[in-house]
């Protein structure tokens, strides 16, 4: 027997699910200056320390890029040593070029990323690098593990060899992107070609912290800051048939002179349909890691704790459908699944049925010629 007063304290109620409002990008590349290994900076100019002045290899120009977009968004940075230049002598054998596979081994590093920086990749970007098939591969692989997107170049210099490299790929996963696009380097004072896997990367971070539920929204149709243009021209016009267009049924977006430079196509390459569209995939992952996180509290709890649980998801999707993210949605323990043996193992299935809010895709305007309004013509030539 408890003697005395004893008294405990409990919870009934739901509890605030939140999505997490920060986009960390993983860059990983070389450079000729500064520290190798795994770092995190809170910007992208705040990284740019850590390769000022650089001349070579990929990551200066990377993060220029990034910083010219207008976001402050959280770096993981993966650094490796520029490729060594071979030499020769009769006692020095050809050193062999390490940086294709320090990438890889960074790349692979990030499964550690969220230990040691405190922040899990939700972009995963390795600019030029990521042309390579098996970097990316790579990258897709370790996107896959985190959910996030690998956003790969495609340098291509042609139509058809872009969608070669396309050809590789079907992940949910993937973003693919093409051409290089060009900008001034006050470094090296000229003109260089950078990889745009930079730019769609701050595209993304910028639009998810931005406006509430900014995972939402497409970077398609976005203008891209700081560039005077790209190495190579991408045909694209409206109402017609053009590369562009070609490009993103395959999965491939573009940067497009179309009032002034923009984006165009925001597409996965995921042999399904429903996930080939990219806010989409990055809508219901958001939703569905928000859920799991703020459903923690619950795990080893007695089970009538379930109630609050379900009650924190309706009102999480009722925001989400507030704020224009759900069109609608369903919540229910599904009596197939849960049966009485699953309840007796503690085991139980919460299923969130709904349908996210579609974005513009293809808008077809007709015009259609009609001959009805002629009396008034006539009646303003006959002076009525």
């Amino acid at each position: 027997m408890n003697y005395g007063i004893n008294g405990s304290i409990s919870v009934a109620a739901a509890r605030p699910i939140e999505v997490a409002s920060t986009t960390p990008i993983a860059l990983v590349g070389d450079t000729d200056v500064g520290a190798t290994g795994l770092f995190f900076y809170g910007s992208a100019t705040l990284a740019l320390a850590h390769v000022a002045n650089a001349t070579t290899g990929v990551l200066r120009t990377a993060l220029e890029l990034i910083e010219k977009q207008g976001v402050s968004a959280p770096i993981i940075l993966g650094v490796v040593r520029t490729g060594l230049t071979p030499v020769s002598s009769p006692l020095t054998p050809l050193p062999v070029d390490p940086t294709k596979a320090d990438i890889i081994n960074m790349i692979d590093r990030l499964k550690f990323a969220e230990a040691e920086t405190g922040y899990k990749p939700s972009i995963i970007i390795a600019p030029v690098w990521s042309f390579d098939l098996s970097v990316a591969s790579a990258m897709v692989s370790m996107a896959e593990r985190f959910w996030a997107f690998a956003i790969l170049d495609n340098l291509a210099t042609t139509e058809t060899l872009a969608l070669a490299y396309a050809s590789n790929f079907s992940s949910r996963f993937a973003l693919i992107y093409s051409p290089y696009v060009k900008y001034y380097d006050t470094v090296v004072t000229g003109d260089v070609t950078v990889a745009s896997s930079s730019i769609i990367a701050a595209m993304i971070a910028r639009g998810d912290g931005e406006v509430p539920f900014g995972f939402a929204d497409s970077v398609s149709n976005r203008p891209v800051l700081g560039i005077s243009g790209t190495q190579r021209i991408i045909e694209y016009a409206d109402g017609q048939d053009s590369e562009a267009r070609r490009l993103r049924n395959a999965g491939i977006g573009s940067i497009v002179k179309d009032v002034g430079w923009r984006t165009y196509g925001f597409e996965t390459t995921d042999i399904d349909p429903i996930w080939q569209n990219a806010e989409r995939v990055r809508t219901f992952y958001a939703a569905l890691t928000a859920v799991m996180q703020a459903s923690k509290w619950a795990r080893d709890r007695r089970a009538n704790e379930l109630v609050y649980v379900r009650d924190s998801v309706d009102q999480f999707m009722r925001e989400l459908r507030g704020n224009n993210v759900a069109i609608g949605f369903e919540i229910y323990f599904d009596m197939k699944k849960n049966t009485l043996a699953t309840v007796t193992a503690g085991k139980f299935y919460l299923t969130v049925k709904w349908q996210n809010m579609p974005t513009i895709r293809e808008l077809n305007i007709e015009m259609i010629y009609t001959d009805a309004y002629g009396k008034v013509l006539l009646n303003i030539i006959n002076g009525g």
